[in-house]
């Protein structure tokens, strides 16, 4: 399906609520007609595919930090594995500190509507507020949520139209809830434009976060992620967080860092294991063999950045 098509089909929707929008998820989901994504062709042919089309890699961020080290390493082993791929950086922003870690061959794309966790307008709304059925910020959220979902989905369509992207890379886009609106806006524009993606997951929500309630009935301390709980009392709130944080897809693969993960994927929330695996971290040491006494202040300095999210202090945390 072309942009203007899904544009003009999600414009038709009317979602002003929040059970507007699960029932409307529930039907796509049913909807989507998964054989007709298969590639035909060859292991070869495919890889020419992506070779023209190129494949994206989407994150909130491009921060000095791990998602900018793990996309190098990614993206390398795209290069190598298929030469002469294009590989797009896309992201809410792309910090100039990056640049000693982004290829200068790789195209870079900034849509500021993809920013995550406190640059995401919602996110305070959504985690540091506990809704009231039928309250204001109740009501005027889904249709913020909804309205910057369509906004996302033109602006970053429009990119892998122009640019012929056929593949995605998404980096805890859906695997840590940052920002709502990207993670669906992503869904739907691969499943209708029939893209497949690599979910890439190095955490997840629910990984040191548990609701209130829960707690409670196991007696355990507070986790550093049960904000995102905050709202788990209202189930059309919560199961939009629950279906989109990871997709599950014929068309998507949800890549963790550990087997752990994986377990709890197929095991906890019934995903099917043929589309469920795992990638290491690692070290690339063609790139970090050789050091000197300037590489090593460069690095202090930059995980000194890391740390202190460019602020002029350091950040403690009680875990």
């Amino acid at each position: 399906m072309k942009l203007d098509s899904l544009l003009a089909l999600l414009n038709e929707e009317t979602i002003e609520t929040w059970f507007d929008l699960g029932l409307f998820l529930d039907r796509f989901r049913e909807e989507q007609e998964y054989p007709a994504i298969q590639f035909d062709g060859t292991y070869d042919d495919f890889k020419e595919s992506l070779r023209t089309g190129g494949v994206a890699f989407l994150t909130f961020h491009y921060m000095v930090d791990g998602v900018t080290i793990e996309a190098d390493k990614y993206a390398s082993l795209f290069r190598r594995n298929v030469p002469g791929i294009a590989v797009h950086y896309i992201a809410g922003e792309i910090n100039t500190k990056t640049i000693p870690f982004i290829n200068k061959e790789y195209k870079q794309k900034v849509i500021p509507e993809l920013a995550g966790f406190d640059d995401w307008e919602l996110y305070k709304d959504l985690y540091s507020t506990k809704l009231e059925r039928g309250s204001s910020v109740y009501n005027e959220l889904i249709k913020r949520l909804w309205s910057q979902t369509l906004v996302i989905v033109e602006k970053l369509g429009a990119y892998i139209e122009e640019q012929g992207i056929n593949l995605l890379y998404a980096i805890n886009v859906c695997s840590n809830p940052g920002n709502v609106a990207f993670a669906l806006a992503t869904v739907l524009l691969s499943e209708m434009m029939k893209i497949p993606v690599i979910s890439n997951n190095h955490d997840f929500y629910w990984e040191g976060g548990m609701s209130a309630s829960d707690r409670k009935k196991e007696g355990s301390r507070t986790g550093p992620r049960d904000f995102f709980f905050t709202n788990s009392h209202l189930g059309e709130v919560f199961s939009i967080i629950e279906m989109l944080y990871p997709w599950q897809s014929r068309s998507w693969i949800n890549v963790n860092i550990n087997r752990a993960q994986s377990e709890h994927l197929v095991r906890t929330r019934g995903h099917n294991p043929a589309n469920v695996m795992e990638i290491g971290t690692a070290v690339d040491t063609s790139h970090y063999t050789k050091s000197d006494k300037r590489k090593n202040i460069n690095t202090f300095l930059q995980l000194e950045k890391a740390f202190s999210g460019y602020r002029k202090q350091l950040i403690s945390y009680s875990v």
